[in-house]
């Protein structure tokens, strides 16, 4: 944890939860380690840190959401890492005695999925209720994302905009919709959010969009591709690096991004420390209406529930494969599933027992 911030550190301590978004690629390799003697475990698109606080919604869509640790390798990944959250979701509000029946509705999802990849679930109570709020408007979606973005020194400024040209010239090939000045930079900025990323790089950036109207302005955030060393059964071989993430988002993800891309030329130059290094960044349009749900906006069990279900179909739906490969799927998960189930109640305790490390009296003074 040497590159987390004070700040981080402390948030991390606050719930085991938070620190469980934390250290995904920990507990990922923890994963391959313990299932390590199933050999014939199927590869599959894996989203790469499923988890409850991953479901998101837009006006348009609803579902699992962030694809920055998605890569190919074993169906146990995703499968450990959702029954993980959904303990660690239900013991913070109180519903641990519904943890087994909310892992029988994740499976049971999960089985739909592998047996009929275009199954729609119904829209979850959940999201219908939270899509009814206010909702802020374009402009003050704009003025709520400039807030979030922390000052860039000139000479970084200078690379955003000679990437931005780049990426219109990618973009563009495929989209001649789109107007010339498209990527033409008004304003951009270092950000420092999130809890699973609160050590990776990431840019937002205030472009021109279709017209020179302040209303149609589009945001991009570029994001530093994340490193899933360690994790040792887990595809990660692509160049550029990037691309696994831009795959996974367009192979699984059903909240579409108007723009996202990655490309050779997209580079930023590392900083603090890391300035001899060019590091592969990807680039995603943000949706205004976009929202992720969170563990304090869940009413009921059946919220959860339902939000269960519907990411175990999304799983289990992973990428077009033929029907045979459907069926050897659907038959190791039914196989392994009472070994899914054992294996994370013993790796929730250990994560447990490494959050109380962190957050105890003792190592709070050290």
């Amino acid at each position: 944890m040497t590159d987390a911030s004070t700040e981080l550190v402390d948030h991390l301590r606050a719930d085991p939860f938070t620190y469980f978004r934390f250290v995904n690629r920990s507990w990922a390799a923890r994963v391959c380690e313990i299932f390590a003697d199933v050999t014939d475990m199927p590869v599959v698109r894996l989203h790469g840190d499923a988890h409850v606080e991953q479901y998101a919604f837009t006006n348009h869509a609803w579902g699992l959401v962030d694809y920055d640790d998605s890569a190919r390798g074993p169906e146990s990944i995703d499968v450990v890492r959702f029954l993980g959250s959904i303990d660690l979701a239900a013991r913070q509000r109180g519903w641990s005695r519904d943890r087994d029946a909310l892992w029988d509705r994740f499976f049971a999802g999960y089985r739909v999925g592998l047996s009929d990849p275009i199954h729609q679930s119904r829209e979850p109570e959940i999201v219908h209720r939270l899509r009814a709020q206010k909702q802020l408007t374009r402009a003050g979606f704009l003025a709520v994302v400039e807030s979030q973005m922390q000052a860039m020194d000139n000479d970084t400024l200078k690379l955003v905009d000679g990437a931005m040209e780049a990426l219109e010239t990618i973009v563009r090939r495929d989209r001649r919709d789109l107007s010339a000045g498209y990527f033409s930079v008004k304003r951009a900025g270092w950000l420092r959010i999130g809890v699973g990323s609160g050590v990776t790089r990431k840019a937002l950036i205030r472009v021109e969009g279709a017209t020179r109207d302040d209303g149609d302005d589009v945001i991009l955030e570029a994001k530093e591709v994340t490193n899933l060393d360690g994790v040792g059964c887990v595809e990660a071989g692509t160049t550029p690096p990037a691309l696994r993430v831009v795959d996974g988002t367009r192979q699984l993800g059903r909240l579409k991004h108007d723009i996202l891309a990655v490309g050779p030329t997209l580079l930023i130059p590392g900083v603090a420390g890391r300035a001899e290094r060019w590091l592969d960044w990807w680039v995603a349009s943000w949706e205004p209406s976009y929202r992720e749900v969170r563990i304090t906006d869940l009413r009921s069990v059946n919220d959860l529930a339902d939000i269960v279900y519907d990411s175990g179909v999304q799983l289990g739906s992973k990428e077009p494969i033929d029907d045979a490969s459907r069926k050897l799927a659907l038959s190791s998960v039914i196989r392994l599933e009472g070994r899914f189930r054992k294996e994370t109640s013993g790796i929730v305790d250990e994560l447990l027992a490494g959050w109380r490390e962190l957050a105890s009296p003792r190592t709070l003074r050290d």
